[in-house]
């Protein structure tokens, strides 16, 4: 008897579990069942991240957010049990797995270092600085990032200078429709630039340098040291002792006067007073570039006259008072 209710019992239970199985096989075919879209990275454009971002599904489902998207430029890691958390509360099918974490990232655009440049030099130059100037960031690889299909608008809120050091920070602002406003502290240095004259093209070795062959291009003033041109006058009528690469800054040492009389040579000499002005010939004891004091030899006289060199072989003889024996 005892044997006989033991065996009832038993097909009792294989019963159950048989209606069990066959109830929630019933259950699922009745859910969609759904799919990763991916193992490894998402990237999606929304500030939210939909169940849609996550799984697809031959059967239309109905879709939700589920939480919050990172913000631009970072990443959210999805472990297993969120992803199964995530289909529990939405009464789907899941009938995958993962090892690795799923990660979902915001797809962004790096706002340009340019527009930032201009945005802090504006704020600088406005508030603290009557020159010109260039910066540095501290960070020289910064980079900010916004939504990528955000409208870029930025704005600088607040500003510090040090006059002494040249030290800056500034909060700058990012405004977007897709995300919440960032407020990003940037800190760098200013430096006052001016403005120099250096080659438009290459000068060769030997060539005369004319007004034409020079234009202007701003430098840092920490750039600027002693024995560099700083103005046109200092390059006309030179002569490049060595080649000249545009857009370089040229020093003192790279030019030469041009020698416009050569020693030996004759050159017309001019005087001229109140009263009267001649013109005579007399031979150069040395040479001479342009504005440069020479002796030169009267050639009738045979006196020695200082004369100031104006062109190629022509001087005009200083007063009488300057006049050598």
């Amino acid at each position: 008897m005892r044997k006989k209710t033991l065996i009832i019992s038993f097909l009792a239970i294989i019963a159950s579990s048989f209606v069990c199985s066959f109830s929630n096989a019933q259950i699922i075919r009745n859910i969609p069942t759904v799919y990763l879209k991916s193992k490894g990275e998402i990237v999606i454009d929304s500030d939210k991240i939909l169940l849609s971002d996550l799984f697809y599904s031959d059967i239309n489902f109905e879709d939700k957010v589920v939480r919050n998207a990172p913000s631009p430029g970072k990443k959210l890691k999805l472990f297993r049990k969120d992803l199964r958390r995530i289909i529990k509360s939405s009464q789907l099918h899941w009938p995958g797995s993962i090892r690795k974490a799923l990660l979902v990232s915001r797809a962004s655009k790096q706002i340009p270092i340019d527009i930032i440049r201009k945005a802090v030099i504006e704020a600088l130059e406005t508030k603290h600085i009557n020159d010109e100037v260039d910066i540095e960031f501290n960070n020289p690889n910064l980079k900010i990032l916004i939504p990528k299909n955000a409208s870029i608008k930025i704005n600088i809120v607040q500003s510090h200078f040090d006059q002494r050091t040249g030290r800056f920070e500034v909060v700058l602002k990012t405004t977007s429709a897709y995300t919440e406003d960032q407020n990003i502290n940037l800190r760098g240095k200013a430096f006052a630039i001016i403005p120099m004259p250096v080659p438009n093209r290459h000068i060769g070795a030997g060539q005369l340098i004319r007004k034409e062959n020079i234009t202007w291009k701003k430098f840092r003033i920490k750039q600027h040291s002693f024995g560099i041109i700083s103005s046109l006058d200092q390059l006309l009528d030179q002569v490049a002792k060595r080649p000249l690469t545009a857009g370089r800054l040229i020093r003192n040492t790279d030019i030469h006067p041009q020698q416009l009389v050569k020693k030996g040579e004759f050159v017309t000499l001019h005087f001229k007073n109140k009263s009267m002005s001649l013109s005579t010939r007399g031979i150069s004891t040395e040479q001479g570039a342009r504005n440069q004091i020479i002796r030169v030899q009267n050639s009738r006289s045979k006196r020695i006259v200082e004369a100031r060199v104006l062109g190629p072989n022509i001087a005009l003889v200083l007063p009488i008072t300057r006049l050598l024996k």
